[in-house]
């Protein structure tokens, strides 16, 4: 009689009860749910880099993508700034990793682990992201406020898509640029730091995405977490695994980085010398001098300029600066962005052959 009085009162309310509040309904925590996490948890690594950073976490979430240890996460400066990296893997095993590709496109790397010779790994189910509708229920998997160390599982947090496309809000995002231009697995399963680069997979156990960083609009205050679809992202561990000696930066097969006709692969020469910082690896990236008659010379660049992006790629230190830069070839050319004084100004050049 209670709960006939209780259902009455939800309904003149217009409220709904949910299922488990009913008789005879399915349990909150349901078999698919375990099924789907036992499934794909024994792929999720926990990463951790970088410590000692003001600001930076020091830990975050990859996945396996083939057996001989690729690890599938999102690039960030606690891998890019890390003296080493290190994995835990679901079954207590401890391994050294280091990044082996780079998609600039998307900010996802692939990372290797330093096993023994021959060691296998468990992989990740990779599911159809082109498959993904609002409304779906989805769970991303990561290391959570650091919370699994050992052998403890990841986190499991249970979420709804909310949509997929492209994020309308370049204009309005606080602290960071949004600069991917496909679309996006945008949802409300709980997110932070610690979860970057983990895995966001439906009720089929099927990986259907890698988490990025939360993002946050000016203009409405609020946040948004999204994933990458795994779709836009199997050309890369795709072409990975069958060109291991393809360089460090990913471009389809018979294209340059920047999607030119493909040619003999020679380092451009570009002039620019950053101040380099033995003691602080994070040091921002400031152009030391410019050489005399180099690419950059002739293209206005100047001492002091503080560089803050290499075309859609953010320089967070002089590390990242030489590392992206070594990426492109003579007769590609590059959109520097750099601020000076109080101006943020765009520069372009060519890069040529070293004189």
């Amino acid at each position: 009689m209670k709960c006939k009085g209780l259902s009455l009162l939800v309904a003149l309310l217009g409220l709904a009860l949910p299922p488990s509040a009913h008789a005879g309904g399915p349990p909150i925590r349901s078999d698919r749910i375990d099924r789907a996490v036992t499934r794909v948890q024994p792929s999720v690594v926990k990463i951790f880099g970088v410590k000692g950073f003001r600001g930076v976490f020091g830990y975050m979430t990859g996945v396996i993508v083939h057996k001989s240890g690729l690890v599938l996460t999102r690039n960030s400066v606690t891998l890019e700034e890390a003296p080493r990296i290190t994995c835990h893997l679901h079954d207590g095993r401890l391994r050294g990793a280091s990044i082996v590709r780079e998609d600039r496109r998307s900010k996802m790397v692939l990372l290797k682990l330093e096993g023994e010779e021959g060691e296998t790994y468990p992989v990740a189910p990779l599911g159809d992201s082109d498959k993904t509708r609002a409304g779906r229920f989805v769970m991303l998997i990561g290391n959570a406020y650091k919370v699994a160390l050992g052998r403890e599982r990841c986190a499991v947090n249970l979420g709804l898509v909310s949509a997929k496309g492209p994020i309308r809000m370049r204009s309005g995002l606080a602290n960071q640029s949004f600069d991917y231009d496909g679309d996006v697995i945008l949802h409300d399963a709980m997110n932070n730091p610690g979860v970057f680069g983990g895995p966001l997979v439906n009720l089929k156990g099927l990986v259907i995405g890698i988490s990025g960083r939360i993002v946050e609009s000016r203009e409405t205050n609020q946040q948004v977490h999204y994933a990458i679809p795994i779709n836009d992202l199997k050309p890369f561990i795709k072409d990975t695994v069958e060109r291991p000696d393809a360089g460090r930066i990913y471009a389809p097969a018979g294209t340059k980085s920047n999607g030119t006709a493909a040619a003999v692969k020679i380092p451009g020469y570009h002039g620019i010398r950053v101040l380099r910082s033995g003691i602080n690896r994070a040091t921002p990236a400031y152009v030391d001098r410019i050489e005399r008659n180099s690419p950059a010379a002739e293209a206005g660049m100047r001492p002091d300029d503080l560089v803050l992006k290499i075309d859609q790629s953010r320089v967070k230190s002089w590390r990242s600066f030489n590392r992206i830069i070594k990426g492109y070839n003579v007769g590609e050319k590059v959109q520097i962005t750099v601020k000076r004084g109080e101006l943020i100004k765009i520069i372009s050049f060519t890069l040529s052959k070293r004189p």
